[in-house]
């Protein structure tokens, strides 16, 4: 897959699983019930969310690749988890002594339940982005009645990592090919970063530029009314399943309110 076509269809991945199948907007809603039951319900929630994710994941065939991306905020879930075990305020059940460092039961609790909602809401969004499609995302907002621009702001930030990873790989073989080491010891490759860094970010605000410009030049603020050049299938299963998806937002936000 050539770098033009990777960015256009983001992370999405080909399929005919029944989530591929769905409508771009019951999807979306279906995430956002998965974020509030995420943080508004009692922690013992997340076990049964994170289940059921990695199980439509695993029906979908993407059961690997949503495995492999928790690479990416493994880092940032560790921290949370350490900082919150050694510097929770009003700690006071010690379960170890580390130096001048606590490591309290509350604090444990706290990281942990941190790290679960979290976890749920990236699977749950990587699921999103790997079974559909930006553009088809795009179509499916704007016949719902959002706004052309709001609807390219979200498909501007769905395709953001994967033409910035573009650009890096290209940016990265041209330096090569001008005989920059790349491989060798950790200090060589954070060397490496220096000549990158600055045409990435450069070559992220042209190309913002030149989107710009092509996209007024197509008419992208003009006020009439528009037409759609692709059309999204909505069976009535997806019209019944937003439905039941906005009544479970409803009731998750009853019952956190209950619950407190």
């Amino acid at each position: 897959m050539n770098g033009g076509a990777a960015t256009a269809i983001g992370f999405f991945r080909p399929g005919g699983s029944w989530l591929h199948r769905r409508n771009p907007l019951t999807k979306l809603l279906g995430l956002l019930w998965v974020l509030l039951a995420a943080f508004l319900l009692p922690p013992p929630v997340l076990v049964g969310l994170a289940a059921a994710a990695l199980l439509l994941a695993a029906a979908c065939g993407r059961l690997a690749d949503v495995l492999r991306s928790l690479r990416i905020p493994a880092v940032l879930l560790a921290s949370i988890l350490v900082v919150n075990a050694l510097f929770y305020p009003g700690g006071r059940d010690l379960l170890a002594g580390l130096g001048p460092f606590a490591v309290t039961r509350e604090g444990v609790e706290f990281g942990a339940i941190s790290v679960g909602r979290l976890l749920v809401a990236f699977v749950a969004s990587v699921l999103l982005l790997q079974t559909t499609l930006p553009d088809d995302l795009l179509e499916a907002l704007v016949a719902g009645g959002v706004s052309h621009r709001v609807a390219w702001v979200i498909l501007a930030a769905m395709q953001a990592v994967p033409r910035l990873q573009a650009t890096a790989r290209t940016i990265l073989e041209a330096q090569q090919a001008r005989g920059l080491a790349v491989s060798g010891s950790l200090g060589r490759r954070l060397r490496a970063l220096v000549p990158l860094v600055g045409p990435v970010v450069i070559g992220a605000l042209v190309e913002v530029r030149e989107r710009t410009f092509a996209l007024e030049a197509r008419g992208f603020g003009a006020r009439r009314r528009r037409t759609a050049y692709r059309l999204v299938a909505d069976p009535a299963i997806d019209r019944w399943l937003r439905l039941a998806t906005v009544a479970g937002m409803v009731a998750v936000v009853a019952a956190a309110v209950a619950v407190r």
